[in-house]
């Protein structure tokens, strides 16, 4: 199996190619030069207000009010928020006082710290960012927001972009690691993500923050928030803008210079919940992210020589979502149905225009993707014991692409479009006994057009010994993913006259990636209420993981490739010696192992380890910091295509807050405090350091 890193070549859309829905809670063990900053239009406004005009009936499922959630319940734990004391899958919670403590201000900066989870982004603010979570591919984990799967079905792999999404109305994000189809379906292989926005509460407060940093970054935000009778509300608007750093290192600018790539992202969201009666209850959400970027795509000029810096490429992606829900308590609270119905749509337009450095053609690659998804949703107790949840969902995805790209001489045509339909049942069911013992066991049965239908399942039990305070854990799973609407339908022309071309032709025949894993955990408790500790060993097996193949004369396909293993372990120590401190350290040991010797796996360290703190020296202080030590791994070098094994790296980030008047804070934060120079994706680096200063009002 190829590399993980997905280059520019001439099989793949050029908007993609050149770099690299509610889920369970989280439990065990928890380019452009200066001086030309990018304009913002909001032209996509129209047709989100058509889309939010078909969608009014409809809203967000009202299972659990996430805005007074403890970090004691997980709501990813399939249809039903559970206690996290019962849930046996390893997972981790990260809740809106820990993102507020840390300043993280994109879901990137969230992540890191999660153990099990690798996230490589190739550059600064707004650039990819790939999400590995233990060990498997990029593409075989799965994202939801407010429980409903997102990610662009144009991706040619079918990988989530992290990069886009920003944390201003973000309640909580709960990771769940290991195999999740039985619960979510395909592509829950190495595990989910859900992020949870906020939600109204209690009196109408409005707060508005700026922050600048000496990175030319300035994030602004206003967030409203409040009760009207009946009616919770939340809206939330946004503008993160950085200058940012040259995301091409000094050793392949080949004398070009330095041009620093900027990026934009503009977000809007808003949340309306109501209670109609005391049966019935139903939600709205929307949200819509316009980001901007420069991009140092690459290649070779006019007289074939390689060049990195692309003064003139940009990229613009756009997003919306819409998910309404109505959710019902019937007999006694005992039966609770729910329907669910979402839509999304994701836009991308990359632009590269010939310029004293690099290109000879212009290029303008447009690529689009829409979700439909619909869910009927139940939970019935059985007893006070026992809960047992059953539905039937759809889904309908759609993408497109075309125009011309100009890549190391070579112009290439996308020309694709496909669509896709897919149903599934579900059945879970959650069983306890005494304080002790506890349970879930879950089957799905997924039915894709025109693919191999699917039968999921897994199992997930634990004891808790009380007098000891300890805790045993295991789980066993099976998963899928259906290859992608490129993978299976792309089509794309490669030419570089006076050469003949190339031709990229989509695999309808291609067999689903198929995984089965399980896991053993103990989590000890070693003074009460102070100090605990966990470790998790972990082991899956990924099989017809689909690449990219090439025949001799430079035509490609996908094609399914022979089976790798992921096992390690993860491990934790957290306490609380004050009632106002909190320190974790994690450490995650992730080992591959392939079948055959042509399988290589990138980007995916071996040893990760990291500590967070959060301290509340007072009132009105609060300090953070986070440390992040990451082990050499294989990689593929962006200039010559061969393998590399980069250094480790160190990172450290600290944070503070404080409240100088009622509803006045200040904030401060320095990434990146030791200023390392690294590339988390090799060819792209990283901002070196960087010193943030806010404030925010509250009325």
């Amino acid at each position: 199996m190829p590399s993980e890193p997905c280059r520019a070549c001439p099989c793949l859309p050029p908007s993609r190619s050149h770099v690299p829905p509610p889920v369970l809670a989280a439990g065990v063990g928890r380019e452009r030069e200066r001086g030309t900053r990018m304009n913002y239009s909001f032209f996509g406004w129209p047709f989100l207000a058509a889309t939010l005009g078909l969608s009014a009936f409809a809203a967000t499922p009202a299972l659990a009010d996430t805005a007074t959630l403890p970090p004691e319940i997980l709501v990813t734990s399939g249809s039903e928020p559970l206690p996290t004391k019962e849930v046996a899958s390893s997972y981790t919670i990260i809740t809106a006082q820990e993102i507020e403590a840390h300043q993280y201000r994109t879901l990137p900066q969230a992540l890191a710290s999660v153990p099990g989870v690798t996230v490589i982004q190739s550059g600064g603010t707004g650039s990819v960012a790939s999400i590995f979570m233990r060990g498997t591919n990029s593409n075989q984990t799965l994202v939801l927001l407010n429980g409903q799967r997102i990610g662009d079905p144009s991706d040619p792999r079918g990988a989530f972009n992290a990069a886009n999404l920003t944390l201003d109305n973000v309640e909580r994000i709960e990771i769940v690691r290991g195999p999740q189809s039985a619960l979510y379906g395909s592509q829950a292989m190495g595990g989910v993500i859900n992020i949870i926005t906020k939600q109204g509460k209690s009196s109408p407060t409005t707060t508005a923050r700026i922050e600048a940093s000496t990175l030319g970054t300035l994030n602004t935000s206003l967030t409203s928030a409040g009760n009207v009778e009946d009616t919770n509300y939340f809206l939330s608007l946004s503008r993160q803008a950085t200058d940012g750093n040259d995301v091409t290192p000094a050793h392949l600018r080949f004398g070009a210079g330095e041009e620093k790539d900027a990026s934009e992202n503009m977000a809007f969201s808003g949340q309306l919940d109501r209670a109609f009666n005391e049966y019935l209850s139903g939600s709205f959400f929307v949200q819509y992210n316009d980001n901007r970027m420069e991009l140092d795509e690459g290649g070779y000029n006019s007289s074939f020589n390689p060049v990195f810096e692309d003064l003139a490429n940009r990229s613009r992606a756009q997003q919306a979502f819409v998910t309404g829900s109505l959710a019902g308590r019937f007999a006694d609270g005992k039966w609770r149905p729910k329907f669910t119905l979402a839509y999304s749509h994701y836009a991308t337009n990359t632009v590269d225009y010939p310029d004293r450095l690099l290109d000879v053609y212009s290029e303008n690659i447009n690529t689009r993707g829409e979700r439909v998804n619909a869910a009927l949703d139940n939970a019935i107790d059985l007893s006070a014991t026992n809960t047992l949840t059953f539905g039937a969902d759809y889904s309908h995805e759609s993408f497109s692409s075309n125009g011309l790209q100009d890549f190391d001489g070579y112009l290439i045509t996308p020309a694709s479009s496909a669509s896709t339909n897919a149903y599934g049942l579900s059945l879970s069911d959650h069983q306890t006994w005494g304080e002790n013992w506890f349970a879930t066991a879950s089957l799905r049965y997924d039915m894709p057009s025109n693919f191999k239908k699917k039968m999921t399942w897994s199992i997930a039990p634990g004891y808790y010994i009380p007098s000891t305070d300890t805790r045993f854990t295991a789980s066993y799973a099976t998963s899928f993913k259906v290859p992608s609407l490129y993978q299976r339908f792309g089509y794309s022309i490669s030419q570089s006259p006076p050469f003949p071309a190339s031709i990229y032709t989509g695999n309808p025949n291609l067999k689903a990636e198929e995984s089965r894993g399980w896991e053993l955990g103990l989590e000890q408790g070693l003074v009460p209420d102070m100090l605990r500790t966990g470790v998790t060993y972990f082991d899956n097996r990924i099989e017809n993981a689909v690449s990219i193949v090439y025949d001799l004369a430079g035509n490609s396909t996908a094609q399914n490739t022979p089976a790798f293993n992921t096992h390690g372990v993860e491990a934790f120590i957290e306490a609380t010696p004050l009632p106002s401190l909190t320190t974790r350290l994690n450490y995650t040991l992730t080992v591959l192992d392939a079948d055959t010797f042509s399988t290589t796996l990138t980007r995916r360290p071996r040893h990760t380890a990291n500590w967070t703190t959060e301290w509340k020296l007072d009132e009105v202080t609060t300090l953070g910091s986070d440390i992040k030590w990451v082990d050499p791994y294989l990689d593929i070098t962006r200039d010559t295509f061969v393998y590399t094994k980069p250094g480790s790296y160190l990172v450290v980030n600290l944070s503070a807050s404080r409240i100088i008047a009622k509803g006045i804070e200040l904030t401060a934060r320095v990434n990146n405090l030791l200023d390392r120079q690294y590339e988390p994706a090799n060819g792209f680096q990283a901002p070196g350091i960087e010193a943030l200063a806010g404030i925010a009002v509250t009325f």
